[in-house]
């Protein structure tokens, strides 16, 4: 039986559960139903979330249910960033789902049983219970993404996450089957005992088959090449904060239990897997910024520019898998740029949102054009949120890109540094592009903007600033909170 530690370990989580829930029976219930209450609603639980996961912060890591879940300061600070990304993608949602006619209840529990799932799974300490909170999450976000059912681009958009993300789950479990036969348990720290000993027969082969096929259904997750086709088209037909939503919490929650497994169970241990990180981070930098730079619509241009972000972040996976990782401290880097991640994306996607008119987003880059001059707020918003995503001095983006690419150069990487380095250079050419339609052309969607939005925005353009110009605090944060999975 789950003890009162236990629920109270978990209490973030429960919170979403049960706030989710209230907000379906109030859907079911309440005549007439309150659309502005489920939002405000919605954002409270996110609150208070939030609100618990920063107390049990400064808590020792302890393990709840029987070692299904560690709740240390590294799941927390995913949790977290998970909830902030959610928090800032609900913020405009009100009033862009009231452009799209599609204010109904269930979209706001949807959303908290989505980042439910994201704060369990990167908490998870065995390999089911990663499994179980990635269903719970991905589930979620398969219904939001196919929420405009009269739209077939959404309807696409869903169906596609939904047959590709079953197929990568289905992958995963195999690969826990074969880790489990290996090893006889799916438990991380079990796993990762089994890594550190002298094995015989046939117990590698299946260790290295498992260990695979995990990379791949984490890959899927990510989005990085080459399990990386899905999202353009996923997130171009999503609603524009369904997108937001997943191109932060999914990728941080997904990144979180990929870095567990990779740091906590695998770890140095893992020679045979760090050619394959290598080249999926080389590739996954090259084809997200090539494939970005052909782009038109703004919503499929971020898409790309996620797979490339994805490229980065696994650089520190590759460098934690070829060597110590608790020597290397610049792999704090992974955690402080899967924040920024979220700030960048959040602002952005908010940008997007104000040109949503007749139930349809407009994204494409000639909406950009003379917004400067129309809106110049929202200009500057969008261009800091670019020019952190290019890794521009004095962003947040860049001191991530930095360290990132320090914790690749001291693992020995060099050349994936490099690889790196010419990648993010090419892809400041598209980051740009939108600001040279905001600034230099005439013309123009009409805008439509809500406090919420612009406050959201006004956040992330803050953070993005004041984390860039002063990133010790942050980095602190980070250096602790991964450290705490070797305690």
């Amino acid at each position: 039986m789950p003890t009162f530690n236990d629920l109270w370990l978990a209490s973030p989580a429960l919170l979403l559960f049960f706030g989710a829930l209230a907000i379906m029976l109030g859907e079911a219930i309440v005549r007439p139903a309150s659309k502005v209450g489920f939002w405000a609603l919605a954002l409270g639980t996110l609150g208070g979330a939030a609100l618990l996961s920063v107390v049990l912060f400064g808590y020792d890591a302890q393990s709840a249910f029987g070692g299904m879940l560690r709740v240390d300061k590294f799941g927390l600070f995913i949790q977290i960033t998970c909830i902030i990304g959610a928090i800032l993608a609900v913020a405009f949602s009100d009033d862009y789902l009231e452009r799209l006619n599609l204010r109904v209840g269930e979209y706001y529990a949807l959303v908290l049983f989505g980042v439910c799932g994201m704060g369990l799974m990167a908490q998870a300490n065995d390999l089911m219970m990663v499994f179980v909170s990635l269903e719970v999450m991905s589930i979620s976000m398969y219904v939001l993404c196919a929420i405009k059912r009269a739209d077939p681009a959404s309807v696409e958009s869903g169906f596609k996450y939904f047959i590709l993300g079953a197929f990568s789950s289905g992958i995963m479990l195999y690969g826990i089957s074969f880790l489990y036969g290996a090893t006889g348990s799916t438990s991380l720290p079990s796993i990762g005992a089994y890594f550190m000993g002298q094995h015989q027969g046939m117990q590698p082969v299946l260790v290295a088959i498992g260990g695979g096929l995990l990379i791949v259904g984490f890959g899927f997750k990510v989005a990085s090449v080459p399990f990386h086709m899905w999202a353009p088209d996923v997130y171009q037909g999503a609603p524009i904060s369904v997108t937001a939503l997943m191109a932060s919490g999914v990728k941080a929650a997904s990144f979180g239990a990929f870095a567990r497994f990779i740091f906590g169970a695998v770890g140095a241990h893992s020679a045979g897997f760090e050619g394959v990180l290598w080249w999926m981070a080389a590739s996954t930098m090259v084809v997200g910024n090539l494939g970005a730079l052909a782009q038109r619509d703004l919503k499929r241009m971020l898409a790309y520019s996620s797979i490339a972000h994805a490229g980065y972040l696994m650089m520190a996976l590759a460098a934690a898998s070829g060597g110590e990782a608790r020597s290397n401290a610049a792999l704090a880097s992974l955690l402080f740029y899967l924040a920024a991640y979220t700030f960048m994306n959040a602002g952005a996607f908010t940008v997007l949102a104000v040109f949503t008119r007749e139930g349809e987003d407009r994204t494409d880059l000639d909406s950009l054009a003379g917004l400067g001059k129309r809106h110049p707020a929202l200009a500057m918003g969008l261009s800091l949120c670019l020019l952190s995503m290019a890794g521009i001095p004095p962003t947040m983006g860049f001191v991530g890109k930095f360290y990132l690419f320090s914790a690749a150069v001291q693992s020995g990487n060099v050349g994936l540094a490099i690889i790196g380095a010419l990648a993010a250079a090419s892809g400041v050419y598209y980051y740009l592009r939108p600001m040279v339609w905001m600034y230099m052309k005439e013309g123009g969607a009409e805008v439509r903007t809500s406090p919420a939005a612009l406050t959201g925005l006004a956040i992330s353009g803050f953070a993005l600033l004041a984390f860039g110009l002063v990133p010790g605090p942050v980095l602190e944060l980070a250096q602790r909170s991964l450290q705490s999975l070797f305690a």
